[in-house]
């Protein structure tokens, strides 16, 4: 899951133009839906994003950090229809960028025999830092933190639930992610553990340094850290 900061990205101003419940989410299209993905693409603060095709960059999934590679679902995180949260529809900050899979992450939170679930115990990836309440193991699992309060367990426990980042293909890919340094053959990790700390701390950053923006760097990043 994506550490986002909401704060670095202004909202698109033609957000303003729309309102609940003058307009329906089916009416917000053409130019106005393109420059309020583009922004949901700049808030992931990758480099060098100066045009509007997401396909261009590294663009990943706010939950999952799987690969985007066309257009992405612009997810609400608290639902829009009218038993929920129908004021947030066009709210800048209830929307994300996120996969089209309806196995898990948005489609799957809010699908039709979805369980109930309380939207104020969920990781808001703009508000709240993912790494502190969830770790991703090399094996491809996702597993609340220790030494988490018993509501900060909750939060990371439902968040798992209700986004499936449990999901088998999902653990399959963040296992698959970290895979060709855990076939690291014995030589290279024989040289590497006859550096100096400093060095081997330097060979670390710079490997977490070069796939930050890869799908499931965060299970990349805490294999690499451990």
């Amino acid at each position: 899951m994506l550490k986002l900061d909401r704060t670095s990205v202004d909202a698109p101003p033609c957000l303003a133009d729309y309102n609940h419940p003058t307009h329906e989410w089916s009416d917000f299209r053409g130019t106005c839906k393109k420059q309020l993905r583009f922004a949901l693409v700049q808030l992931q603060g990758i480099d060098g994003v100066t045009t509007e095709d997401a396909a261009e960059y590294g663009v990943r999934c706010a939950y999952c950090e799987g690969a985007i590679f066309h257009e992405g679902h612009i997810e609400h995180f608290r639902r829009k229809n009218p038993d929920h949260f129908p004021e947030l529809t066009f709210a800048w900050s209830n929307l994300f960028l996120a996969c089209g899979s309806t196995q898990h992450c948005g489609h799957h939170k809010d699908r039709r025999s979805a369980p109930a679930y309380d939207s104020g115990l969920l990781i808001k990836p703009d508000e709240h830092d993912p790494e502190h309440y969830l770790y991703f193991h090399s094996s491809g699992k996702v597993l609340a933190r220790n030494n988490l309060s018993d509501h900060e367990n909750s939060c990371a426990t439902e968040t798992i639930r209700v986004f499936g980042l449990d999901n088998p293909a999902l653990e399959g890919a963040r296992a698959n992610a970290v895979r060709s340094y855990r076939k690291m053959h014995d030589a290279d990790l024989s040289e590497i553990a006859s550096w100096s700390d400093a060095e081997r701390d330097a060979y670390f950053r710079g490997e977490i340094e070069a796939t930050r923006w890869l799908p499931y760097a965060t299970t990349i990043r805490h294999f690499l850290q451990k």
